[in-house]
């Protein structure tokens, strides 16, 4: 009896631990090469709040970015997804010294009706953990130890003591939960540091978008 107990218990253990978390399998971390097909739009994107290792989705050594305008025509939104939006208005109040684009590229990181909050840099979903690659605070596709390793080496950016302590409260940053309303996406960067996104203009109604970004274009 006390055996059976303990299996059924065990169980439920594991059971409950693999709810807490929400992963992606599908999500490639880097960009496609894609054919400019006919219906597809080739865009230049100067920002680099979607840049990790190798300064992804910038323009300027890449090339161009295809857009799909009519994939969310047919389609549903996905976590995960790269889109081409309109910028909406941000507090100029509040951000003085930001200077958005017209247009930018993010990634969807929550759906509408679902609540999302960052505890210590990682990103939580319905209170579970987004267990993925863009799921957590990272700068240029580095995670707090990785960064600090590689600061101030030979090659590599510096960052003093003002930095240094900017950096860890910034991988270990918070957001209270936000319930992200109907017909509006939760959309970030790759790297948030860098990113204007709806941690600062809020949820992303839907009617901004203007498509999903597909990879580079490979025959430009």
């Amino acid at each position: 009896m006390k055996k059976s107990l303990v299996i059924v218990f065990f169980f439920l253990f594991v059971l409950g631990c693999s709810e807490q978390s929400i992963t992606d399998s599908i999500t490639l971390e880097l960009p496609k090469r894609v054919e400019l097909k006919q219906g597809l739009i080739a865009i230049e994107n100067h920002n680099d709040g979607m840049a990790r290792h190798n300064l992804e989705y910038i323009s300027k050594d890449k090339g161009k970015i295809a857009v799909d305008p009519n994939y969310f025509k047919e389609n549903g939104y996905n976590r995960g997804d790269v889109i081409y939006y309109k910028t909406p208005a941000i507090d100029t109040n509040k951000y003085p010294r930001l200077n958005p684009p017209e247009f930018n590229i993010s990634r969807v990181i929550a759906l509408p009706g679902e609540v999302i909050e960052i505890k210590k840099g990682q990103v939580y979903v319905n209170d579970k953990r987004l267990d993925t690659f863009y799921g957590k605070a990272l700068s240029w596709g580095l995670e707090e130890n990785e960064y600090f390793m590689t600061v101030n080496k030979p090659g590599s950016a510096l960052c003093d003591e003002s930095c240094q302590k900017t950096m860890k409260e910034y991988f270990s940053m918070e957001m209270n939960k936000v319930r992200v309303p109907e017909g509006h996406l939760f959309v970030m960067g790759d790297t948030w540091w860098r990113s204007i996104d709806s941690q600062i203009f809020g949820s992303l109604p839907f009617s901004n978008v203007n498509g999903r970004v597909l990879g580079y274009v490979s025959n430009e």
